[in-house]
């Protein structure tokens, strides 16, 4: 129970936390269920299963093939600018 403490109370503070004593027993009953989940999940056979980048599979309907259709040439692009420099719309610098 010690060891779980001084581990807890590093994470907290590698972490930025600050674990009070009265914290302490709420955090490990917390760290046990969460150490049960992961438990669980890691008893799931995944040898045969593809990986996803979602959860589930989303058919995109709603999307668009990119056409190039109005062109404007670079000089309109840049006529409404206040400054211009080497045909790049120049602005203040924000970071100091």
């Amino acid at each position: 129970m010690t060891e779980m403490k001084t581990m807890l109370k590093q994470l907290a503070r590698d972490t930025m936390f600050d674990i009070s004593d009265d914290e302490m027993p709420a955090l490990i009953e917390e760290y046990n269920m969460f150490m049960n989940h992961v438990q669980f999940l890691e008893s799931i056979d995944t040898q045969d299963v593809e990986p996803l980048a979602f959860p589930y599979e989303v058919e995109t309907t709603f999307l668009r093939e990119d056409e190039v259709s109005h062109i404007i040439s670079r000089e309109d692009a840049l006529k409404n600018a206040k400054s211009i420099q080497d045909y790049q719309i120049k602005v203040p610098k924000v970071v100091k």
